[in-house]
């Protein structure tokens, strides 16, 4: 699973990550910094299939 963010008032991301934990850390340090305080938050995970034939 990765966990992903951007601020939703300029062209800041936080760094991509297995956990969500630093993700929000850099949102927080982020918004302390400048203000800003909306973030887009997505979490992504993958599978893959494999035939068994």
């Amino acid at each position: 699973m990765t966990f992903e963010a951007e601020c939703l008032r300029c062209d800041w991301a936080a760094q991509p990550a297995d956990d969500c934990a630093p993700v929000d850390v850099a949102c927080m340090s982020h918004a302390g910094r400048t203000g800003h305080a909306g973030f887009r938050r997505v979490c992504t995970s993958f599978a893959m299939v494999v035939r068994t034939e």
